[in-house]
């Protein structure tokens, strides 16, 4: 018996930034009874457009990871406590959610994929699937995984074939041993969450 979730774009939540200065759309938040707006979650997915040159919500407490997806590139500077950092496309980027942000765009608008994690409560890697994709995926104990399709297709057969198009993702909460194939071509990112 598997656990395996196939979420398309209109299962998403629209949700406003904490500083009101854009829009978050929520893939993925645990546990299922906590929520972005009490700030009692372990951890949380999701992707945003970055429209301007500005600051970044804080996130105490949290672990960030963040990938561009598409645009120029953008600038992130964190005072004293990193060096300025430029971000490249399909590049893991983590950085501390207490520390201030402040976002410049290089060339117009980005788009972004983002992992928090609550620090000592949740671990989270990200790896970046591009050409052709053939993955082999099982949750171990305490572990999660998250895989979303930024372009092209994958196929699947879990039970039934299950076919994922661009935009759309798989959440993995339990496999119990079991594989899960998946074949294509595109680019996906695979994320992998684990309890410490």
């Amino acid at each position: 018996m598997s656990d395996v979730l196939h979420l398309r774009p209109s299962d998403a939540r629209r949700v406003p930034w904490k500083n009101g200065r854009g829009f978050t759309d929520e893939l993925a938040l645990w546990p299922s009874n906590a929520s972005f707006e009490k700030s009692d979650f372990l951890w949380r997915i999701s992707k945003a457009a970055v429209e301007e040159s500005g600051p970044f919500s804080p996130f105490p407490g949290f672990e960030r990871l963040l990938v561009l997806t598409s645009g120029a590139g953008l600038v992130l500077e964190h005072g004293a406590e990193a060096p300025r950092t430029r971000l490249e496309r399909h590049v893991a980027y983590r950085f501390s959610g207490d520390w201030p942000t402040n976002a410049a765009l290089i060339d117009g608008r980005v788009e972004d994929f983002n992992v928090l994690c609550r620090r000592g409560s949740a671990r989270a890697e990200v790896e970046v699937h591009a050409g052709r994709v053939e993955l082999r995926l099982a949750t171990s104990r305490d572990e999660q995984l998250f895989l979303h399709l930024l372009s092209g297709a994958l196929e699947t057969h879990h039970v039934q074939s299950i076919a994922l198009a661009a935009g759309e993702s798989l959440w993995l909460q339990r496999t119990h041993g079991r594989e899960l194939e998946l074949r294509g071509a595109g680019t996906a990112l695979l994320v992998r969450i684990r309890a410490p």
